[in-house]
């Protein structure tokens, strides 16, 4: 993995930029086609997620990251194959109207009665970016912007598309920024610009993702690196001066998780993945991650805590000694949180506590104050199924989880009864489920016994990593 910042000698093959760009080349003109995509959604990653409510206003972007998780995950989908896939856009008249009480579909109801009315804070950007150039010709997205800042609607952004920098962009954010409701993720994946060219073929360079992160920073927002996905052999070269770099433009915290490999390949993700072995520096990804991840996660990936470990450690200290919020989406190192949002936002914010309305009854909060509890006091905490996920309304109304991926294809008669509570109750009990507990935090949580209602209680486990840090005099009370 040798690699240094500045390298300009890989020329990407043609049909990996191809394949890579291939939903942007089907639509030239960037125009969109239709008005009908479904957003917002629960997110797929509800048990550790603190913001479920995960928003794009368009059905995938013109970035081309080798890497995209919502390539990988649509790709598999019969509707995008072998045929040209129309660029689409949400109704954004239809969402404003919902967000201020009057729902003209289901998908507004279902979302005004469980988040907007609430002002549960808004995730946007999962499976697409805000500001790339889709919106920079359609310009959907600022009617919506606008009308956030005009309703003080808390917002986190999560993205690298470079029309964050137009004209009416800037004049818009400048607009609300006494309000405080805008929060912002930047993604960046490595300290060298042209590392970044390799793996981020539309993305702006790494330098004017920290010219953005500076930009909103000076506005008085909250900023965060978002050092996803860390990938090895590129995140990891320069990371020390990217953090600095981040730390000097402003951030609040630091956001980080690794590179998955989703097993199921496809044509078009052999071609990026041989690509991102080269660049990398193995010779084969596939087997690279088959040799290290734990295997008990399934066919989806993840390298294990030792190869992480001391990555984890620069970063977790980086933010202690700056006083930033550590964010360890990635599952192992999660209880590493120093709040209980991976994503990095504040557990109290002063400026707008729009900001700190995301939801605590999901795993990455309960995890987090485990590890707190451990360090300070030696007491390793029960975790208990009703007492992690409590409440939440949007856990019990079965026609939120139709867009799930474990629903889709299940007969009707199951799907209109299906609750988020008894998807998250079966994997919860399950011991040979990838997403139980114990195989999703790879043994950072071990079951122990059963409440009165047959639920697993998990109890904390300490590592030697643990032990290692608080004699080197880390502070893991944070």
């Amino acid at each position: 993995m040798k690699r240094t910042r500045g390298q300009s000698d890989i020329v990407i093959p043609k049909e990996v930029t191809e394949e890579a760009q291939r939903w942007l080349r089907e639509n030239k003109d960037l125009v969109i086609q239709q008005k009908s995509y479904g957003s917002p959604r629960i997110s797929s990653e509800i048990p550790d997620c603190s913001m479920p409510m995960t928003f794009d206003h368009h059905n995938y972007c013109s970035i081309s990251c080798l890497y995209c998780f919502a390539y990988c995950f649509k790709s598999n989908n019969p509707a995008y194959k072998g045929k040209k896939v129309p660029l689409k856009s949400v109704n954004i008249d239809k969402m404003i109207s919902a967000m201020q009480g009057n729902p003209k579909d289901t998908r507004g109801r279902l979302m005004y009665t469980h988040f907007y009315h609430r002002k549960f804070l808004l995730h946007w950007g999962g499976l697409a970016d805000p500001f790339c150039n889709f919106e920079r010709k359609n310009r959907e997205g600022y009617k919506l912007i606008t009308a956030l800042g005009e309703m003080n609607y808390p917002t986190l952004f999560s993205f690298k598309g470079n029309d964050i920098f137009s004209k009416d962009y800037v004049q818009l954010f400048e607009k609300y920024a006494d309000q405080g409701n805008f929060a912002f993720q930047v993604s960046i994946v490595t300290n060298s610009d042209e590392l970044a060219r390799q793996v981020e073929i539309g993305a702006p360079t790494t330098t004017k993702r920290i010219e953005a992160i500076r930009m909103l920073s000076d506005m008085g927002y909250w900023t965060i690196l978002r050092l996803r996905p860390f990938i090895m052999g590129v995140t990891d070269i320069g990371l020390d001066e990217l953090l600095h770099r981040a730390l000097d433009a402003g951030i609040k915290g630091v956001s980080t998780e690794w590179f998955a490999l989703d097993c199921r390949m496809n044509e078009g993700m052999k071609k990026r993945f041989a690509w991102m072995s080269e660049v990398m520096g193995t010779k084969d990804l596939q087997k690279y991650y088959s040799a290290l991840s734990p295997s008990t996660r399934g066919g989806y990936m993840r390298l294990n805590r030792k190869v992480k470990e001391m990555y984890v450690r620069q970063i977790y200290t980086f933010c202690a000694d700056h006083n930033l919020v550590c964010g360890i989406s990635d599952p192992d190192f999660k209880e590493l949180n120093t709040s209980g949002s991976c994503c990095g936002m504040p557990d109290k914010y002063e400026k707008n506590h729009g900001l700190e309305n995301w939801t605590r009854n999901q795993l990455t909060y309960h995890l987090k104050e485990a590890r707190r509890l451990y360090h300070k006091t030696g007491e390793q905490q029960l975790l208990r199924f009703d007492e992690v996920y409590g409440d939440e309304s949007y856990f019990d109304d079965p026609p939120l989880t139709h867009d799930h991926v474990s629903e889709i294809g299940l007969p009707l008669a199951i799907r209109y009864v299906r609750t988020y509570r008894m998807i998250l109750r079966k994997h919860w009990n399950n011991l040979r489920s990838p997403a139980n507990p114990r195989n999703y935090f790879d043994g950072k949580l071990m079951p122990e016994t059963v409440d009165v209602e047959g639920n697993l209680l998990f109890r904390y486990t300490p590592m030697e990593y643990e032990k290692d840090w608080t004699t080197e005099g880390i502070d893991l009370t944070r």
